[in-house]
């Protein structure tokens, strides 16, 4: 079954559209004539394979997303939308197609076997997990936009290297993925600092306190301690 290329915005309304090979729609799937669920045809990744014939998939339940997602990076991804908003509010713009294309840079930031291609099921498949942290980030411009789906990224690839780190079968592969994981998670750490300029504007803010003390009186500053059992 071919699907044609649809408007983003009356995607919901009518079919599915394309976007860098990824199959996005509404998460409640019409039957097919004969009632039957109808068939996944994906055609992403660089086998352009499509779905095996007669493979048949269940409707998915949205979850806190607004969205579940289906497919691999091989077979192709399928997105299924609950509301046509719902990557936008993940993203944060109202913008449809620049939300369609920073998820596109979330799924191409990810291996084959981390968008459910390694058939050991959920566990595996980094591709909500990616989406909440864009989500819980919060994104208001685009700046934010852009650093949020890079940190997230930067965050499975630290945790990639040092799953390849903790599997090193000798010393050169270790100082190797040793390496990778400290660049990585430098990364991060200076993205995290960019994030929190760009929201501030650069500044830090400040406490001081002031304590005053009377005539005849002491201050005491640090840590105070109250004495104990044995202590006089």
């Amino acid at each position: 079954m071919a699907l044609a290329r649809t408007d983003f915005n009356a995607v919901i309304a009518r079919d599915f559209c394309w976007s860098a090979g990824i199959r996005i729609g509404p998460s409640a799937r019409p039957p097919a004539a004969d009632g039957k669920l109808e068939e996944a045809t994906m055609t992403h990744g660089p086998d352009r394979t499509h779905s095996a014939p007669g493979e048949k998939v269940a409707p998915a339940t949205p979850g806190s997303l607004g969205l579940t997602l289906e497919g691999s990076a091989r077979r192709g991804h399928v997105v299924n939308l609950a509301s046509k908003d719902a990557l936008s509010e993940i993203f944060g713009t109202p913008d449809n197609a620049q939300a369609t294309a920073l998820l596109g840079h979330c799924l191409n930031a990810l291996k084959p076997e981390e968008t459910g291609d390694a058939g050991a099921g959920v566990a595996s498949d980094e591709r909500h997990f990616m989406l909440s942290i864009v989500r819980d980030i919060a994104p208001s411009d685009p700046i934010e936009r852009m650093l949020a789906v890079q940190m997230a990224a930067t965050h499975v690839a630290t945790i990639r290297s040092a799953r390849w780190l903790a599997n090193a079968e000798n010393i050169p592969q270790a100082n190797a993925h040793y390496v990778g994981f400290n660049k990585l998670a430098r990364t991060f750490a200076a993205q995290v600092e960019a994030l929190r300029k760009h929201r501030t504007g650069g500044t830090q803010t400040v406490v001081v306190q002031h304590v005053n003390v009377s005539d005849g009186g002491q201050a005491i500053v640090g840590n105070v301690q109250h004495g104990g059992g044995g202590q006089r």
